[in-house]
């Protein structure tokens, strides 16, 4: 494909300016051709003489008569002037009849007053206006690019920069130009868009962090309560005497699994924290090498517990870049909470759908309690156990598949069985 030159300010601007160059330059020749004609309508003919005929009388006095006329023109007559009756005709004869012909050469000084000033003005005209022109269409070029090639580039930018120190970046910023100043947008938009995912995954971790906080909130509860009913019962049954060695040996290793439990619960949430460090390295992997690897470690986990393994795969994407120790990790978690309950049977299946690629894990153990379904919207899912194995094990593969751009889905599959669904962003 032939690639398409992208059009610049600087030729937009030269062309703008050749475009008003043109215009200018019409309207000048027109004008100073217009103002040329009307100044040879003023001005007399080249072609044009004026012949003088001057009569002189016996006594000394002269009249003058002449007109225009045409060299090579059709003949004329010289009107012939005659005297005013000074009282004595009979002594008043015409000696002499004298002819001159002048050049008039285009000069104004055959015109009128009023004609003269419209000449003048013309001439005048005839540098002024083209001047004029020049400032008026140049002065309206400037107005017109500026308004139409870089303002609305300027003002936008200005709107993004308003929304950005007002820590909103829920807006978009278009610009449709092809020049620099539209790349310089689609480059703000970009970061926009960076600092916009920046953002939500910011308040994302903060969110979990105080979904963590809540559910350490909740969860820690049943420990502590043992705790101190157990410490409750035996201050009060040592003040009374009445608390024989068994019992009392009884509460102390109740109070002692208690505490421990606490301890485990503790480091577990320690460790999901600690998961906000861990950063994505992702690689291009092929898919069948990597299923064939996960069904090949896998099967070493399922073979001790004696469960059957079923792996099934579709999808038509050969590659995909993902963050494999990543994977590893969750399946691991997943598929060894599936082999606490399972009996005889866990299936993994692999799709790639789009931009995604999603691994179901289904056992046929009892299903996901409806204390632990109830609570998809928590990040620190409750324990199913003392050790906490189940809930710790599901919190931190969601974490790990959020880091991942996906999600951990949870289900019941009628009438018994486990669903898991992990999801990457690939």
């Amino acid at each position: 494909m032939e690639k398409i030159r992208k059009r610049t300010l600087k030729m937009e601007f030269f062309t703008a300016v050749l475009l008003t160059l043109l215009i200018v330059a019409f309207f000048s020749a027109a004008t100073v051709t217009g103002l040329f004609l009307f100044q040879k309508w003023l001005v007399p003919d080249g072609r044009d003489v004026m012949v003088h005929a001057d009569y002189i009388y016996s006594d000394g006095t002269t009249d003058r008569a002449g007109g225009k006329f045409e060299v090579g023109g059709k003949a004329q007559s010289v009107p012939l002037i005659v005297p005013a009756d000074s009282g004595e005709p009979d002594k008043k004869e015409l000696e002499t009849i004298t002819l001159s012909i002048e050049n008039m050469d285009r000069g104004i000084g055959w015109n009128g007053p009023r004609r003269k000033i419209a000449y003048i003005m013309s001439g005048i005209s005839m540098a002024a206006l083209p001047v004029l022109y020049s400032i008026i269409g140049f002065s309206l070029c400037a107005r017109w690019f500026y308004r139409k090639k870089i303002a609305p580039a300027l003002f936008s930018l200005e709107d993004a920069t308003e929304h950005i120190s007002r820590q909103d970046l829920d807006f978009t910023v278009s610009c449709a130009a092809e020049n620099e100043l539209g790349q310089l947008c689609r480059s703000f938009e970009q970061m926009r868009l960076a600092l916009y995912e920046n953002n939500r995954e910011l308040w994302k971790n903060i969110e979990d962090r105080k979904m963590i906080q809540a559910s350490v909130a909740h969860d820690l509860r049943n420990p502590i309560a043992i705790i101190e009913g157990y410490t409750e019962y035996l201050l009060l049954h040592l003040q009374a005497g009445d608390l024989s060695n068994e019992k009392m040996e009884g509460t102390v290793d109740n109070i002692a699994k208690a505490a421990k439990r606490l301890e485990q619960y503790t480091e577990s949430v320690r460790e999901v924290n600690q998961l906000d460090d861990i950063e994505i390295h992702r690689t291009a992997v092929s898919v069948r090498e990597l299923i064939s690897d996960i069904t090949e470690d896998l099967s070493l986990m399922v073979s001790e517990r004696n469960v059957e393994l079923r792996v099934t795969e579709a999808g038509s994407v050969e590659t995909i870049s993902l963050d494999t120790s990543i994977l590893y990790r969750v399946l691991e978690n997943i598929v060894g909470n599936s082999l606490r309950f399972a009996k005889k049977m866990i299936s993994i299946s692999f799709v790639t759908e789009g931009s995604l690629f999603a691994v179901t894990v289904t056992d046929d153990g009892e299903g996901y309690s409806e204390k632990i379904l109830k609570s998809r919207n928590r990040l620190l899912l409750p324990t199913t156990d003392e050790d906490g194995h189940c809930g710790m094990g599901l919190t931190i593969s969601r974490v790990l598949c959020r880091k991942h751009g996906g999600r951990l889905e949870l289900s019941n599959n009628p009438p018994h069985g486990a669903v898991t669904k992990i999801i990457f962003g690939i």
